[in-house]
């Protein structure tokens, strides 16, 4: 009876783990705002809901279009379902190029990159400028995503 229970617990807690959308499917790897907006309905949500402030709006079209964001960041993880859909919400309208990298639970993805890039939490966002990192907000923002993004070009650049 306990080992029936400790069964069907593991395999509850199992489930509950998966990287898994509403219709069931899972996603590893690269995959496109469009994939993850559509497919996630968390996400989708905080994407709608989310509205940037003024200042942040400003803060980002200050920027230069030559940065390149990586996120790394879990579907079945509350913070990326919070701040992942702000990130993407605040640079919509922004130039700016954004790669979005699922992670399994363990932090991993199929082709490394979250090993080769050290991510130990979700969601990890990289900023680079001409392929030399220039900051990481970890699981979440000072401010906001513009305005920590714009603070720390700014210190590289001034």
């Amino acid at each position: 009876m306990l080992l029936a229970f400790i069964v069907s617990v593991s395999v509850a807690l199992l489930l509950a783990m998966q990287t898994a959308n509403a219709k069931g499917d899972t996603h590893l790897g690269l995959i496109t705002k469009s994939q993850l907006i559509d497919n996630y309905e968390d996400f989708s949500e905080n994407y709608r809901d989310y509205q940037p402030s003024e200042e942040e709006l400003v803060a980002v079209e200050a920027l230069p279009d030559n940065l390149n964001i990586k996120v790394f960041f879990g579907t079945w993880c509350h913070d990326s379902e919070r701040e992942v859909p702000r990130l993407l919400q605040s640079f919509k309208k922004s130039p700016v190029s954004i790669e979005l990298y699922a992670l399994d639970t363990h932090k991993s993805d199929p082709d490394g990159l979250a090993k080769a890039n050290n991510i130990k939490y979700t969601p990890t966002i990289i900023v680079y400028q001409h392929d030399k990192e220039i900051m990481r907000i970890i699981e979440r923002t000072e401010n906001s995503f513009g305005e920590d993004i714009l603070k720390a070009w700014q210190q590289n650049n001034g």
